[in-house]
């Protein structure tokens, strides 16, 4: 895979900041390490842009949200900073592009990992806010979050159909989709009880219910809860 001149992001990105400065945000520590690059990694950028991030949902959660209770709020949050939602936002952005990567992990495959890219997006937003303050970086943030925002506390308020809930955040957190199996059926014809379990890569659910329906949703409620905490 070649390495695109970082002023191709920049332009395309609409962002008035120097190469030298916008590079800083892709230099992996594979790369540092092997070419004793004098800048260093963008670790410490990843630090700073996750608080960056972290701070610009809170503020916006609480301003559009005024009736949300915190509970509703964190898990909102929660979700929206996750590591998964943040590897998707750099994906869509293209930024595996411009990594600068060393021979070692660009030798693994085309393929780079997820984590490098979320790592990245986090380096971006920390790079802005040094360059244009806090309120740029936020927006700037908050222009690839917001929708999922909206969605999260959309059906939060629904609060109903699990099914659907826990394949949007399937497709928002792993790019796939739930996977059902039917596990038991126990009592009389008239009085039976289902059990489902529900999957997502290593993520598992259970479920119990009259019908299948009703245990599948109970699998999934359960799952979709549980991913909300991470």
């Amino acid at each position: 895979m070649s390495v695109k001149p970082i002023e191709e992001l920049a332009k395309q990105l609409r962002l008035k900041i120097g190469a030298d400065e916008l590079e800083r945000a892709f230099l992996h520590s594979s790369y540092v390490n092997e070419r004793e690059e004098p800048r260093g990694s963008n670790e410490r950028l990843e630090f700073l842009g996750d608080a960056v991030i972290g701070l610009a949902v809170t503020s916006y959660l609480y301003k559009h949200y005024p009736n949300a209770d915190e509970g509703r709020l964190t898990k909102a949050k929660s979700v929206a900073v996750s590591r998964p939602m943040l590897n998707e936002k750099a994906e869509k952005l293209g930024l595996s592009s411009f990594l600068r990567l060393g021979k070692g992990e660009r030798a693994n495959g085309t393929q780079i990992r997820s984590s490098i890219l979320g790592n990245a997006f986090e380096a971006l937003v920390g790079v802005i806010f040094l360059e244009r303050g806090f309120s740029y970086a936020a927006k700037f943030a908050l222009r690839y979050l917001r929708d999922d925002i909206e969605w999260l506390l959309v059906e939060q308020s629904a609060g109903g159909d699990y099914k659907s809930m826990l394949q949007e955040t399937a497709q928002h957190m792993f790019n796939c989709r739930p996977k059902y199996a039917a596990v038991s059926t126990k009592g009389k014809e008239h009085d039976k009880t289902f059990a489902v379990t529900v999957s997502i890569c290593a993520h598992r659910g259970v479920g119990r219910g009259r019908s299948k329906k009703e245990a599948e949703q109970a699998a999934a409620k359960q799952l979709y809860l549980m991913l909300e905490e991470f």
